[in-house]
């Protein structure tokens, strides 16, 4: 127990130094318009993004567990607790975004739900193609709104760079416009 009061003591000794080291470093750095963040705050954000990459190892492992026990991977409820958390931590993670909407859609049966959150990813990260193109799908599939589904495939072909998913976009939009 006392070894671990001390250890507890020399962290927060080991943290009040750095706060310390950094705050005087910024005093005597030149001020410009991209020195607003300070360091120990951005090294906080990276160890939010580090816990939300493990979190999204541990739902793959967990996924993959269930699926070899349960044939519907859509009917695991605990996965998108899992999921949810990892955006929370960081909300630049689209595939967790994805991986969620599909939850709500497909295991809560929930396609409000499941747009919400997929909008949420897409506010988060509004030049993520692969976001778009699925509220492209998910409004004109499931929602039955072709209108806000060819607003999103069109942002999805304007943000998308690779060939070979653009083709595909710009068949989901011949499809949009013809229906």
């Amino acid at each position: 127990m006392r070894n671990k009061l001390i250890i507890i003591a020399l962290m927060g000794l080991l943290f009040s130094g750095m706060c310390i080291v950094e705050n005087s470093v910024l005093a005597e750095r030149p001020q410009t318009e991209t020195c607003g963040t300070s360091s120990v705050y951005m090294l906080a954000g990276q160890f939010r993004c580090v816990f939300a990459n493990l979190l999204w190892i541990k739902a793959e492992q967990y996924h993959h567990e269930y699926t070899a026990h349960h044939s519907d991977w859509t009917k695991d409820k605990e996965l998108l607790g899992l999921i949810k958390l990892t955006t929370d931590l960081d909300p630049h993670f689209p595939e967790a975004y994805e991986v969620g909407t599909y939850l709500y859609a497909d295991g809560q049966k929930d396609n409000k739900a499941a747009m919400r959150y997929l909008l949420e990813g897409i506010s988060n990260n509004p030049e993520q193609w692969d976001l778009h193109q699925l509220a492209a799908i998910m409004y004109g599939h499931r929602l039955n709104n072709k209108k806000l589904a060819l607003v999103h495939a069109k942002l999805a072909l304007k943000y998308c760079n690779d060939n070979f998913y653009r083709k595909s976009i710009e068949r989901l939009i011949k499809t949009l416009q013809t229906q």
